[in-house]
């Protein structure tokens, strides 16, 4: 070969950067005059391109050249098909393929380098491992496929954990095809090719319907026993008030308290007092007062922030907090005394703060109301015998629609979301499934729960003492032009809102109450806002229509809100003094936290998520060769996702399943064969076909 390998190199590379296209071998030896007897070192020239990622290779034999963009550390999102994803910049995501994957599981930090290149004039990404920093999850469920030799060969469940495995299991191990295994994650080995592991348990047979939520609860590392030392700790706490607890605490005995829950409501985290004043309202919201017996790094308080939050599921609670807790001296339980944190509100005639108090103190809960009671009691169909409960919730009432009133005026945005209720019966079984109408009631309570959070969260704020707060950032402007073209789909003639003002996209939702606002609109609605999350940054809350906003009303159930309490006792009643370096490190240890219950929150949801969608499935085997009525939700390239109004149960329509048509998808809102064309939006008939009840999921075709 004339020319120097270097040369040939570069003009390679400047070749493929031009083309309009990739080129295969043939075009690159023409194109370059490369004569037959040089192919062999020209192929070698390729390949050290390939690999020192300056050109890549598709599967059909054609090289495209890669423009190197950065090298960062990033956590991977792996699809079900075992693509990998890189989120490195606003809207922009670089795709690992699954050779790449061979030892990577869903969300590790990895550290990438990241490269474009041109494909039919749209500039991609692609990302290349350097370096496996830790594996994200600590334990995944799968089951043993076979045994050779002396390797035992291991299957995740989850489709995007099918990674290659090396498992460690102990001496004399009893080998069992049949049960669902759970293994823990050992750190990543430098250029390693398989995901190490090691057998923790079996956890069930693969066979036991119930065995299947047990398997969602562990492989997403939930614990749902406390520790020998939790339970011990939780042993040592009082049952009752003692009179060391009325130090520093006003007593309130005597004010006409309740709470108000749902029916089947077994822990009590926030109580409710009102009456009229001269100028206006006097609230009073009581918050139980966890902080005064979980003391902080105590065992109980180190494994309340390793679960971050209670999970509820349809059959039973995952809680936070030990019994002795939850369910004991810090549940708001009627008649009982309880150690609280108070906020006193007035309230002027137009429900504005005129003045706030907070304070630790002593309650004495008058009656357990529920929801139903209440609304009952509002529509005019129930009375209380007690003539003082009757009194207050009707005060109540005038003090909720002056909030209402004012926080609509603010932007705040109600979508009127119902929700999907599991009814079990003795044996666990799925006899129903109703929407859970909200009433007045609920909206009563959360429009006081929401007033005291934003209360403490600009109270905390103008005091400049560091804290936690439940930020939710504004629509991006993606999503906002995503949802003007849902509903310029819909020939709805409405103007999204790109201000990032809450009031305008608020007056926007008003508009389309009044035109369209059924469960399509309210999902794409919800899908255009961000997540809400934790911060020791104060951004306010758009969805809310909030300035300042924190989780306080809840420590129960939530560790920001205990981790708030804390913060207000030890700055606020305590005054205890904040240097600059203090704050510095208070700060960062909120951020920490921040982090971690934001996290908690995600696998809380999604464990909730995918255990009702195991008894919605459950369910819905009853209605196999059933027609039903449903809505198209949206268009995939291997089928169509439909929503059953009734149960709010999401139901698939595969593209391979229509035999006598087929199917494309022309957009995420419509597909079409030659003798249909499928609407996102509208309603259709499907029959049910089949139920997974493994993974929840529901086929249909559409009749």
């Amino acid at each position: 070969m004339l020319i120097k390998p270097e040369t040939l190199k570069e003009n390679i590379l400047k070749l493929l950067k031009n083309s309009q296209k990739p080129q295969d071998f043939i075009e690159i030896a023409k194109n370059l005059q490369i004569s037959k007897r040089d192919n062999k070192e020209l192929s070698k020239i390729i390949f050290e391109l390939c690999d020192t990622h300056k050109i890549e290779k598709t599967q059909d034999g054609f090289y495209f050249y890669l423009d190197f963009i950065k090298s960062d550390t990033y956590n991977i999102s792996i699809s079900t098909k075992r693509l990998g994803f890189v989120d490195f910049d606003i809207d922009k995501s670089a795709l690992l393929l699954p050779f790449q994957l061979n030892a990577i599981l869903d969300g590790d930090l990895v550290d990438v380098e990241i490269y474009s290149y041109n494909q039919d004039n749209k500039i991609l990404y692609r990302a290349y491992i350097k370096n496996i920093i830790e594996h994200k999850k600590q334990v995944i469920v799968g089951n043993f496929i076979k045994k050779q030799n002396d390797q035992i060969f291991f299957e995740a469940v989850d489709a995007k954990d099918s990674a290659n495995f090396f498992i460690n299991v102990p001496t004399k191990f009893y080998y069992d095809l049949k049960q669902f295994v759970k293994v823990k994650v050992l750190a990543p080995r430098k250029n390693a090719k398989k995901v190490d592991l090691e057998f923790i348990e079996y956890i069930g047979k693969t066979d036991d319907k119930r065995i299947i939520e047990k398997k969602i609860i562990v492989q997403n590392n939930v614990d749902t026993n406390f520790s020998f030392e939790v339970l011990e700790e939780a042993k040592l706490l009082p049952k009752q008030i003692t009179s060391q607890d009325y130090e520093g605490r006003k007593n309130l005995e005597n004010l006409f308290t309740v709470t108000i829950d749902g029916n089947d409501t077994k822990d009590f985290d926030d109580a409710i007092s009102c009456l009229k004043t001269d100028s206006g309202y006097k609230l009073w919201v009581h918050i139980a007062d966890v902080s005064h017996y979980v003391k902080e790094n105590s065992f109980i308080d180190q494994e309340a922030l390793k679960r971050g939050t209670s999970i509820y599921l349809p059959d039973k609670v995952i809680p936070m907090l030990p019994f002795e807790l939850s369910n004991g001296i810090c549940s708001i339980n009627p008649q009982q005394l309880r150690a609280v944190l108070t906020l006193e509100l007035d309230l002027d005639e137009f429900g504005l703060n005129t003045k706030y108090q907070i304070y630790p103190s002593i309650i004495k809960s008058n009656y357990r109301l529920t929801y139903d009671q209440v609304n009952d009691f509002y529509e005019g169909r129930f009375s209380f015998e007690n003539t003082e409960t009757n009194q207050m919730l009707t005060i109540a009432k005038e003090i909720s629609l002056l909030i209402r009133k004012q926080k609509l005026l603010e932007g705040y945005v109600d979508f009127e979301i119902i929700e999907p209720k599991i009814i079990l019966n003795n044996e666990g079984d799925v006899i129903d499934i109703k929407l859970k109408q909200s009433g007045f009631s609920e909206t009563m309570i959360e429009d006081f729960m929401v007033r005291a959070n934003e209360t403490v969260a600009k109270m905390m704020y103008d005091k400049k003492i560091p804290s936690i707060y439940r930020i939710h950032d504004l629509p991006s402007d993606e999503k906002l032009y995503n949802l003007q073209q849902i509903l310029n789909f819909l020939n709805i003639d409405i103007k999204v809102p790109f201000s990032g003002d809450s009031k305008e996209f608020a007056q926007m939702v008003l508009q389309l109450k009044e035109i369209k606002f059924d469960d399509f609109i309210k999902m794409y609605l919800l899908r255009t806002l961000q997540k809400a999350k934790y911060s020791e940054q104060n951004i306010g809350h758009f969805g809310l229509a909030s300035k300042f906003y924190s989780h306080f009303t809840s420590p129960i159930r939530r560790y920001p809100d205990l981790l708030l309490h804390r913060l207000i006792r030890n700055y606020i009643f305590n005054q205890t003094e904040l240097k600059l370096e203090d704050k510095d490190t208070l700060s960062q240890k909120i951020h920490f936290i921040s982090e971690l219950n934001s996290d908690s929150e995600n696998i809380a949801l999604n464990v909730e998520r995918n255990i009702v969608d195991l008894k919605k499935s459950e369910f819905f085997e009853k209605f196999v060769n059933t027609t039903i009525q449903a809505t198209a939700i949206s268009v995939e390239k291997f089928g169509i996702f439909f929503e059953s109004p009734e149960y709010k149960t999401s139901i698939l329509v595969r593209f391979e399943d229509m035999k006598n048509e087929e199917m494309i998808q022309v957009s995420n809102l419509e597909a079409k064969s030659k003798i249909r064309q499928i609407l996102a939006g509208n309603n259709y008939s499907i029959r049910i076909t089949e139920i997974d009840p493994l993974k929840g999921n529901i086929s249909a075709i559409i009749v």
